[in-house]
């Protein structure tokens, strides 16, 4: 797989877990093989409309978008080889790189890769609804009009083919971080042609065919519940940056947790999450000492939250008017809430699977990293902390960095 690809997915998957990492992948009569599990298969292979992580996990290793992250995080070009902003910052030009392919499952050519696909593909996730279109309708000019329907006429959108290799975004307001955005599936290209062709078999679930691909790996098979295999696009543009000959996915349910390190230990999985509570943790500790190792915390968050708008007690395990209207002032008094908040210990929380030691490592107060953003000196955690003493004295110094 790309390198860059996978390590901005390994990141974003796994947070603050141990981690079996094999010396080599393992070599097979095809070439190299990197292997690893998961845990529900993609229930569409449309990566315009999706959200869910199983279907990014195999997509993104088959369709580039504009940019990617390299293995440090960096923004670097893909299909798009070079871009500008202009003075206001509202309008993006793209230059795409020219002679990329869009490829069938079977690696046959298809069409050159064009500007106008990347119009087609935020068409075609506003006319499908796609559950990611959250992330870029109040940025793009037009698109929240065009999804109320005040505005039927798509070309009034802010995405425009100025000509066959030329892409331009006008958004509504100032975005510094407009490129990061480029990476997400939302915002990825889409063939016209193929796309009024297959219909609504556009990304048909477990049918490789169903879909064309401009990526480092190309999706041969997808069999449910058992295994998804990927073979290495031998036409990719920047096929001298991909290092392996084939992917395989084989199916986990969790059911077992052992039987990861199993496979591991057999050389079925090129890499294995372990878990310091299981029970045979001390021994795979003591065989594979060198090669455990933490990831990075990833950009996943977890959360639990009380919902203060509950007017249906359908699932309510209360039974009278008195209990729901006392349950309901409850939940809408705010030291109630805070007491909850205060009381729940993260770190015996994340110590279930993480261990003593790798609890801290998993553990986030804040939606977004403490210094994802800073304003002047002082971080976004810095601010929040500002801000929180402002609601009472309980929250005076209190430290919302990650790990505590």
């Amino acid at each position: 797989m790309k390198k860059s690809k996978w390590l901005v997915l390994a990141g974003v998957a796994l947070l603050g877990v141990g981690v079996l990492a094999a010396c080599s992948s393992k070599s097979s009569t095809s070439g190299t093989t990197y292997s690893n599990i998961y845990g529900s298969d993609p229930e569409t292979l449309d990566y315009i409309t999706s959200i869910m992580g199983g279907t990014k996990a195999v997509l993104t290793n088959g369709v580039d978008g504009l940019m990617e992250a390299d293995k440090y995080g960096n923004l670097v070009p893909s299909v798009a080889e070079d871009w500008s902003v202009s003075k206001d910052g509202l309008t993006y030009t793209y230059k795409i790189r020219k002679g990329i392919k869009w490829y069938t499952s079977e690696g046959e050519e298809y069409a050159n890769v064009t500007a106008k696909d990347f119009v087609t593909g935020l068409k075609h996730a506003a006319d499908a609804k796609s559950g990611a279109l959250y992330l870029v309708q109040d940025s793009i000019a037009g698109l929240s009009d065009y999804l109320s329907g005040a505005n039927k006429d798509f070309s009034n959108v802010g995405v425009k083919a100025i000509d066959d290799y030329t892409l331009q975004y006008t958004l509504k307001k100032q975005e510094p971080y407009w490129n990061s955005k480029t990476t997400y599936g939302v915002l990825f290209p889409v063939n016209e042609d193929f796309l009024k062709n297959k219909g609504k078999d556009f990304g048909k679930s477990t049918d490789p065919t169903s879909i064309l691909y401009n990526g480092p790996f190309l999706l041969k098979s997808l069999t449910a519940k058992s295994s998804i295999e990927l073979t290495k696009n031998e036409n990719y543009w920047d096929k001298k940056n991909v290092h392996f000959d084939s992917i395989k996915f084989s199916y986990s349910d969790g059911s077992d947790l052992e039987s990861i390190e199993r496979s591991f230990s057999d050389g079925a999985l090129s890499i294995a999450r372990v878990f310091p509570t299981s029970s045979n943790y001390a021994s795979v500790e003591k065989k594979y000492k060198d090669n455990i190792f933490y990831t990075e915390p990833g950009a996943s968050t977890s959360v639990i939250g009380v919902n203060i708008d509950r007017q249906s007690y359908k699932f309510s395990a209360k039974k009278t008017d008195a209990e729901k209207t006392s349950t309901k002032k409850a939940l809408l008094n705010k030291d109630f809430r805070q007491s909850i908040n205060f009381a729940i210990d993260r770190t015996a929380y994340q110590s279930q699977v993480n261990g003593k030691d790798g609890a801290a490592l998993a553990l986030r107060n804040l939606f977004v990293p403490y210094d994802f953003v800073s304003a002047g000196d002082k971080t976004f955690g810095d601010l929040v902390t500002e801000k929180m003493s402002s609601y009472g004295d309980e929250w005076s110094g209190v430290n919302f960095a990650d790990g505590q």
